[in-house]
């Protein structure tokens, strides 16, 4: 066996049950920082509906994950609390503490800031994969991407801050693909294979980042009051109801269902997860976009934001059915249809125009709940594997006498 390579059991994960039950203070720590950063960008998508606008600040919460994702990995599969790792993890904190804060700020001097804080999180990214022991990794091959990836987003990130704006979003964008290609093409399904980590634990770490994104995005939109009626009791009673609705189809149908073994199935999980992450957060964001527009009816833009993130969020849980270590297909197809029903409200929102941009919430909202009660519903019946045929019922009969 290879030095540092791991002992698997034989459901593929590692028995160790300290690591399984070990979750360090700085991740906690991690997840609250994560979550408010995201929130801030949130607050940002409902300034203006200007397409350029949207995709700048779209851009952000998918790196932030990225990072979270990235550091979450480093800690949970190369357990390490050495006071350098942690030095690390909390220079990046404020790196990112500082970019969310300055990085769409109404100053030059703030968004050169931001520009610096991204490359500075990045490295720590990098210098976190550079500080795993020798004797934890199989062979140094495998921390490859995320050191030399999250370098070239940094140096990337720097090079914005003088090169013309056009050469800036295009070495943006081809790094940034590039990054995440080689993140979920190459980097997670050897990972998932040399260095397995206890399914439970895994499972866990995503449903505490679920429920906590969440639950902040569903207050937001609870908390968020009109200029001119104040608060809105019905939107707030809404809200709650669909934070609860897919609070329930996320811990009821998802986590039950198990963290995939098979590297690959991981690989689709942990993207599903990224859409849920982006989707909701989008979703709480448009909903609280006051004023939505200067008439308070629906725009194209806020209409495909709005919409195209809910039915992205019913995808991602189609996704996760599939994909989990006992795959659901009943629950994904049903998940898929409140999806493609989203979809098409959606459509007929942006095409039609001139409706109010509460009563689209509304509809989706419905949507989100009538989902969550067909999800329940199907829990609640046998697998089809478990549901005895027409033969099966007549030799039972039969052997019963």
């Amino acid at each position: 066996m290879p030095p540092g390579r791991a002992v698997v059991g034989p459901d593929g994960v590692l028995p160790d049950p300290e690591i399984v039950a070990r979750v360090a203070w700085l991740e906690r720590f991690y997840d609250l920082v994560f979550v408010a950063c995201v929130g801030r960008f949130a607050d940002k998508l409902g300034v203006t509906q200007h397409l350029p606008h949207v995709l700048s600040v779209l851009v952000w919460p998918i790196g932030l994950w990225m990072a979270w994702l990235l550091v979450t990995l480093r800690l949970n599969r190369f357990p390490d609390e050495g006071w350098l790792t942690r030095g690390i993890v909390i220079a990046q904190l404020l790196a990112m503490t500082v970019a969310a804060a300055a990085a769409l700020s109404v100053t030059l001097a703030d968004n050169r800031a931001g520009v610096v804080a991204t490359a500075v999180l990045g490295l720590c990214v990098s210098a976190l994969y550079l500080t795993i022991p020798r004797r934890a990794v199989a062979h140094r091959g495998l921390v490859a991407v995320p050191v030399v990836g999250s370098a070239a987003v940094s140096a990337a990130a720097l090079l914005s801050l003088v090169l013309p704006r056009a050469a800036t979003v295009a070495l943006g964008t081809v790094v940034g693909l590039a990054f995440l290609a080689g993140v979920f093409g190459r980097f997670l399904p050897r990972l998932a294979r040399l260095r397995p980590v206890d399914p439970r634990r895994a499972g866990d770490r995503y449903c505490q980042l679920f429920l906590i994104l969440m639950g902040l995005s569903f207050l937001k939109v609870a908390f968020a009051t009109s200029a001119k009626y104040g608060v809105e009791y019905l939107v707030v009673a809404v809200a709650f109801a669909a934070g609860i609705a897919l609070w329930s189809i996320y811990v009821d149908g998802v986590l039950p269902l198990g963290f995939p073994a098979p590297p690959a199935r991981q690989r689709t999980w942990i993207v599903a997860q990224l859409v849920l992450a982006v989707g909701i957060t989008v979703a709480a964001a448009e909903v609280t976009a006051l004023p939505p527009s200067t008439t308070g009816r629906v725009t194209v833009t806020g209409a495909v934001l709005e919409g195209g993130s809910f039915a992205a969020v019913m995808t991602g849980f189609a996704v996760l059915a599939l994909t989990a270590q006992h795959p659901q297909p009943r629950l994904a197809y049903a998940r898929c249809c409140a999806g493609l029903a989203m979809a098409a409200v959606t459509v007929v929102a942006a095409v039609a125009g001139g409706l109010n941009d509460r009563t689209l919430s509304g509809v989706l909202a419905a949507f989100v709940i009538a989902a969550a009660v067909a999800d329940r519903l199907l829990r609640d019946r046998p697998p089809d594997d478990e549901v005895p045929g027409p033969r099966a019922s007549w030799q039972a009969r039969t052997r019963d006498g």
